[in-house]
């Protein structure tokens, strides 16, 4: 279910060299470590890499970031379970020269796979706590939809696509990803904070179930369009749901005409709740509950 993962921790028995910052390669722990440089090409840390992780060095504190599906299993297109990420940290443990799981939790994303048509499901969306979502294009192709915000990001993206788009693999199913990443904040500074602060907490099995339970809420609370039968409606319901759907003609009513607005917004909710797709809703949220629940339990 995790995907990236971005930690730091200081390292106790660091090398002087690395603190001198010269500019030449480091030879420690087994890895080879090269100058970063700022613009001004002062020396400001060191970096490498473990497999398709990226370890970067500041002074005495060290930067853990990309996949660590990808590190355990080369790809985040299969399920990648509980019992896989304790398995997968223990081996991140052994390699590297700090007590992994008192790294500080600095950015995480949770995520499934489903075999779902990925346009179909995106072109459904309305908004999600009023932000619009945001097309993901490669190569000229939108192959998904985000909803950004300040400390979190949503994503539903053609898999199939991104697979074979960024590392040549060819998937011969029609593949969904739907992905929640998260900073500090997000997961901590709130009502109920989940309580991600090392990582240890990413192995604890009640906060596992907690994450997973946030990917599934942020899914339910996205506002999408239903398919609809036009030919029933009154003149005046097909005319609020037009100016309802136009960016330009909401703001305009929403700021010229307030009253009008709030209760013909109120209208316009009736409309969507009454023709809602309870089927189309169900199919990707039982197929997302599914993963989620085979991802605990194993």
């Amino acid at each position: 279910m995790y995907d990236t993962i971005k930690s730091k921790i200081e390292v106790d028995r660091l090398p002087n060299t690395f603190l001198v910052g010269k500019l030449k390669n480091l030879n420690w722990a087994g890895f080879l470590w090269r100058p970063i440089q700022n613009k001004k090409s002062n020396v400001i840390g060191y970096q490498t890499e473990l497999q398709n992780l990226n370890l970067k060095l500041y002074g005495r504190e060290l930067h853990i970031e990309n996949s660590l599906q990808k590190f355990y299993m080369s790809n985040n297109y299969q399920s990648f379970t509980f019992s896989q990420v304790i398995a997968a940290f223990e081996i991140l443990n052994d390699k590297l020269p700090i007590d992994v799981y008192k790294a500080t939790i600095m950015r995480v994303d949770i995520g499934a796979v489903i075999n779902h048509n990925t346009s179909q499901e995106c072109n459904r969306w309305l908004d999600c706590k009023s932000k619009l979502p945001i097309p993901m294009i490669k190569r000229n192709t939108i192959y998904g939809k985000e909803f950004r915000q300040t400390n979190n990001k949503f994503k539903v993206y053609n898999k199939t696509f991104e697979a074979k788009q960024t590392a040549n693999i060819k998937l011969q199913e029609q593949l969904m990803r739907v992905e929640l990443t998260g900073n500090s904040r997000f997961y901590n500074k709130r009502t109920n904070p989940i309580g991600v602060y090392t990582i240890q907490d990413l192995i604890d099995p009640f906060k596992f179930k907690l994450l997973a339970s946030e990917l599934l809420n942020f899914y339910k609370s996205i506002k999408k369009k239903p398919n609809l039968d036009l030919s029933s409606w009154s003149t005046k319901e097909t005319r609020i749901y037009a100016y309802m759907n136009n960016p330009d003609t909401k703001l305009a009513m929403k700021q010229y005409h307030k009253e009008t607005y709030k209760k013909e917004r109120s209208q316009y909710l009736k409309l969507l709740t009454k023709h809602q797709d309870i089927i189309q809703e169900k199919i990707v949220l039982e197929k997302l509950k599914a993963k989620v629940n085979f991802a605990i339990n194993n």
